[in-house]
């Protein structure tokens, strides 16, 4: 452990934990769990931190893959990019009122996760956060959350969503590609940017509602999504890229598009 001036309190870390227990209680006074902290430990399968606890740094708990309980106090306000990457069994978690973003990779490869709270101050899911957790279902959005990162829920396979918050604005890259159980999905009006491949590969997606604001639909943006068969168009798109629905079955035909929407030539490849 160390102490460090924050400019005012002192922050109290712990750097490095190497033992051996299944078991661990992080003392009380602890302030900050450091980067890597316990990151690779195999034999932990449960954490207990105290209140008090500021920020969970990078990669603190990456790869503990026996990990299955660690609480997230309430007093958390930071918890850093990769996380929880790798936590095999982790299958809860309680993000805590005041935490603003999840970083890149926080809680990639969590194969169990599948009942996780975020909370309702969270504006930004960073990229990969989720990516590849096969276990994850449903996740209420928080009608805070403005980004979804770069391939944020790639690969979930068993993820299932209604609706978007009003408050999205941006859907980076590949943000749910491959997420085969979406069915129907509404797009919020305040969505301004959809991603490259979006939402490529998701084949049971059989409806699609584009926002009026999106006035640009990028590579791939629904490339291989098989079942899709409606698909209603805002008045101010101008341009569909290269494969925006190639393998889709539909055809130009199939979607009624503003006079001076400009397509690419393999747009419906």
């Amino acid at each position: 452990m160390s102490a460090l001036d924050n400019n005012g309190p002192f922050v109290i870390a712990l750097e490095k934990y190497d033992g051996t227990e299944k078991s661990v209680t992080v003392p009380d006074g602890i302030t900050k769990i450091g980067r890597r902290a316990f990151s690779n430990n195999r034999y932990l399968q449960e954490v207990v931190l105290p209140d008090g606890i500021i920020e969970i740094c990078e990669d603190a708990f990456a790869s503990c893959v026996n990990l299955e309980r660690i609480n997230i106090p309430k007093s958390v306000q930071v918890i850093g990019p990769g996380a929880f990457k790798g936590c095999w069994r982790l299958t809860t978690m309680e993000i805590p009122e005041g935490v603003t973003s999840l970083g890149t990779k926080t809680f990639a490869r969590c194969r169990m996760l599948s009942n996780i709270t975020l909370p309702s101050t969270l504006t930004a899911i960073g990229d990969a956060c989720f990516q590849h957790n096969g276990s994850l279902v449903h996740l209420d959005l928080p009608a805070t959350l403005e980004r979804i990162g770069e391939s944020a829920f790639y690969n979930c396979q068993k993820l299932e969503l209604d609706d978007l918050p009003a408050s999205l604005e941006v859907i980076e890259n590949e943000a749910f590609r491959n997420c085969i159980a979406l069915e129907m999905l509404t797009l919020p009006d305040s969505l301004t940017w959809l991603g490259q491949r979006a939402f490529k590969d998701c084949k049971a997606l059989k409806t699609i509602a584009l926002p009026p604001k999106l006035d640009y639909l990028e590579e791939g943006s629904f490339e291989g999504c098989s079942s899709l068969d409606a698909v209603l168009v805002g008045e101010n798109l101008s341009h569909i890229e290269s494969r925006a629905f190639a393998s889709t079955g539909l055809q130009i035909d199939d979607i009624s598009l503003p006079d001076n929407c400009s397509i690419a030539e393999d747009a419906f490849a």
